[in-house]
């Protein structure tokens, strides 16, 4: 037997000690590893997740610039769309490819035109349709909205004139006699021509002349603005003048504020405070302040408040200056010690130019009235010829104008008279045996008590004698006033006299009077003129002077389309406009006593509102858009 060597107990136990001592060993170091690499892997989770609540923050605001930007451009698209409203066809029409469009009141927004197609019937209707890049812009992300909008109407925006003017003339204008304008603050009297004008000129808050304004008198306006000269005499005040060239004060003129372009020159004048880019040179004028970019030469001028002459100053005698600056040399008496001013060399002084208002010209042709009036009287052969339009108790067709004895001016299917074949008497003359009408020359004399109401259009010219009239005149030559003269257009003389009128009760005008309403008139642009006068044969114009010579009391506008002249005692409850179109050589003249009275218009009459159509509806839409 073999012997087997043990081990002792002792021995044998510090042996599997040891193993298990080793395998303990084993498993801490298993324990520090499997912390490591739990450790690192957390320290992984959340790095990553860092990162990406970083992207996401990024992200964010990434989307929400984006999303601002698009805001902006829509508020842009939604901007251009009232734009065009405000247009019309016609003005959207006047833009053009490339354009920019500026948005005053919203940032981050800017907008050019790409595309202008007028009269588009396949997309717009017939209107204008127009393309725009829009752009908005936020926290440097930018969208560009491709929007393209259809424009109907034909309103439109007459340029930066604001309200119309209550007198516009086309051509020079010669002011005299005893002149009111009575209205509000913003009564305009535009004039694209030269004015000229003495006496008593009064009420006229707002004076725009494209060549030179000359007047004396001793009634002031409280705007004067001229792309000419300016020339006042007399004794007038002023509120402000503005001229884009020279201003020429003389006689006793005051002037609140006083601006040019050019130089000025001042007798013993006072202005509160003058600006001018030129020269200025004053005798024993009194300024309240001076500023110009040109020299001063002032002899016993007075400046009590500040003075910057960006060249030489020179006072002669006895003048004085409260302080200021000047840039070139000073000269003053030696014994002159009240010209407190300290040199600035190269003094700046810093005026900014006058600029040209936009003038919209009149305009009228008597023609395209004549489908849309209610009478429209015409010669042919030895007759006259009335063709009715639109007038109750009267199917509309052409009739002879007939009479005869005690029955005279009916309307009639025969060239004599009949008591079969004449539908109704139109006009009241002084008696039963007298006609409203007679005709020679071309021209049209109409004198009696009344007449039918409604709108008139005479081929020819016309006398409007005495009478009261609730009538539009509109005739194709020129007209004139005799006797004593009340016309009434048809949109001032109201429902009553219109449409229940006593002397022709049956005789309503039904494009005015409507029966399914009695308690106002109908709209119609044409019943809002007095008067109008002149039209376009051809392409010659006819006549278009009107006249008003008689005492004359006109409640509606007047619409010369050449010459307009008030030489008798005039008043006018409405607009006045001469176009200059024909082949007078004279100027426009308001003189005698004249007055424009725009005060307590009745609510149905409109006095700017004389189109020979009437006028679509403004309308602007977005057809269709795309991001770019």
């Amino acid at each position: 037997m073999a012997f087997i060597p043990r081990l002792s107990n002792a021995r044998q136990s510090h042996s599997q000690s040891h193993r298990r001592g080793h395998r303990q060993s084993q498993r801490g170091i298993s324990s520090v590893l499997f912390m490591l690499l739990s450790g690192l892997s957390l320290g992984a989770m959340v790095f990553g997740a860092i990162y990406y609540v970083r992207g996401l923050q990024s992200q964010s605001v990434t989307v929400h610039a984006q999303t601002q930007a698009q805001l902006k451009a829509w508020s842009g698209a939604e901007a251009v769309r009232q734009h065009l409203y405000q247009l019309g066809a016609t003005e959207a029409a006047k833009l053009t490819v490339n354009q920019a469009v500026t948005f005053t009141a919203l940032s981050g927004i800017s907008a050019t035109v790409v595309d202008v197609l007028a009269s588009d019937a396949t997309n717009c209707g017939g209107g204008t349709r127009v393309g725009f890049n829009i752009t908005g812009s936020s926290g440097g992300a930018n969208s560009l909205l491709a929007a393209t909008f259809c424009a109907k109407g034909n309103g439109g925006t007459p340029g930066a004139t604001g309200k119309k003017p209550a007198v516009n003339i086309k051509g020079n204008l010669q002011l005299g006699g005893d002149l009111n304008v009575l209205g509000d603050d913003k009564t305009r009297v535009v004039v694209d021509g030269s004015v000229n004008g003495s006496g008593s000129l009064n009420g006229i808050s707002n004076l725009y002349a494209t060549g030179d304004i000359t007047l004396g008198g001793a009634v002031g306006f409280d705007v004067l603005f001229s792309e000419g000269n300016i020339n006042l005499s007399g004794s007038a005040l002023y509120s402000s003048v503005q001229s884009m060239k020279g201003v020429n004060l003389s006689g006793g003129v005051a002037v609140g504020s006083l601006s040019a372009n050019g130089a000025v020159t001042l007798a013993s004048n006072s202005v509160t405070a003058l600006t001018a880019i030129g020269n200025v040179t004053a005798g024993s004028a009194t300024l309240g302040s001076l500023k110009t970019r040109g020299s001063v030469v002032g002899s016993n001028l007075t400046i009590s408040g500040d003075a910057q002459v960006a060249g030489n100053s020179q006072e002669t005698s006895a003048g004085s200056v409260g302080s200021g600056n000047y840039g070139g040399g000073l000269s003053t008496p030696a014994w002159n010690a009240n010209v407190k001013m300290t040199r600035v060399a190269g003094l700046t002084v810093n005026i900014t130019p006058l600029t040209a208002g936009t003038v919209a010209s009149p305009s009228f042709d008597a023609f395209p009235y004549k489908a849309s009036a209610n009478y429209v009287f015409e010669r042919v052969g030895s007759n006259i010829k009335v063709t009715v339009n639109k007038v109750n108790t009267i199917p509309n067709a052409t009739y002879f104008l007939v009479g005869t004895g005690g029955t005279q001016d009916y309307l009639c299917t025969s060239s004599t008279y009949s008591a079969s074949t004449c539908l109704a008497k139109i006009c009241n003359g002084y008696s039963d045996y007298n006609s409203c009408f007679s005709y020679s020359g071309g021209k049209w004399t109409i004198a009696g008590v009344t007449m039918a109401p409604g709108v008139l259009w005479f081929d020819g010219d016309v006398e409007a004698g005495s009478g009261t009239y609730y009538n539009s005149w509109i005739a194709s030559g020129s007209i004139n006033t005799a006797g004593s003269n009340s016309t009434y257009a048809v949109n001032y003389a109201g429902y009553a006299n219109t449409c229940t009128n006593s002397a022709f009760p049956t005789l309503a005008p039904s494009n005015f009077c409507l029966a399914s309403d009695s308690s106002k008139l109908q709209a119609v642009a044409a019943g809002n003129i007095a008067y109008g006068a002149g039209g376009l044969v051809g392409s010659v114009y006819r006549g278009g002077n009107i006249n008003l010579s008689a005492s004359n009391h006109v409640y509606g506008s007047v619409l010369a389309g050449d010459v307009l002249t008030t030489s008798g005692s005039t008043v006018v409850h409405g607009y006045v406009s001469a176009a200059s179109l024909g082949t007078n050589t004279a100027d426009s003249s308001l003189g005698a006593s004249t007055s424009i009275d725009l005060r307590n218009l009745p609510s149905g009459f409109d006095p700017g509102n004389t189109a020979a159509t009437v006028s679509a509806p403004m309308s602007a839409a977005l057809l269709w858009s795309r991001y770019r």
